[in-house]
């Protein structure tokens, strides 16, 4: 195995690996992501709860084949995460041309309506597991080189899912409140 399919492995396993569980660590966050998956409306009413499990599941079964150290399982969950990314770029364009901006709860905090960014995004990193799927396994690499490969991946995968955070702090204010500090921080009267 490469260092690059190291790190595409890291990459992509840990974007699921927060997906799923931003997604699953409660039953608000689930019905959150839930409710915009149906905001979509991208299946039939009937199919919104069905779709959002096998959503989740599909995340978690990603990253954990790609956690299984054999070829076989990590073809398998690049596969995977190819077709997902692209059925999240297909879905996300089909979004956009509706009125009401849909939030994207791709990990599960962000308040970021769906946009462009999100099929760049999905595109990137369909990119990078499709070539690890179509570039042929090379020799093994040495430990040192792994364990670099795997922490870029890492870092790499978890400033993917922080990016809607890092691009809002670069956004224009839209409203400053110009109240006197007082008034926008009423201090209670302490009895003693």
């Amino acid at each position: 195995m490469s260092s690059f399919e190291i790190a595409a492995r890291s990459l992509i396993g840990t974007v699921f690996l927060i997906s799923s569980l931003s997604k699953a660590r409660s039953r608000g966050a689930y019905r959150d992501f839930a409710n915009s998956l149906a905001q979509m409306r991208l299946v039939p009413l009937a199919l919104e709860g069905l779709a959002a499990r096998v959503v989740v599941i599909a995340e978690f079964a990603v990253w954990v084949l790609l956690a299984v150290p054999t070829a076989q399982t990590a073809w398998m969950g690049q596969f995977l995460a190819v077709g997902l990314l692209a059925a999240f770029a297909v879905g996300i364009s089909q979004t956009m041309g509706q009125r009401s901006p849909v939030t994207c709860r791709c990990f599960g905090v962000s308040s970021t309506p769906v946009g462009g960014w999100h099929i760049v995004r999905n595109a990137l990193l369909a990119s990078v597991a499709l070539s690890c799927l179509l570039v042929p396994a090379s020799s093994s690499v040495s430990l040192g080189k792994a364990m670099v490969a795997a922490l870029v991946g890492l870092v790499m995968g978890l400033l993917t899912t922080v990016l809607d955070e890092i691009f809002a702090l670069f956004q224009p204010i839209t409203e400053i409140d110009t109240r006197e500090p007082s008034a926008r921080f009423p201090i209670e009267p302490q009895e003693f």
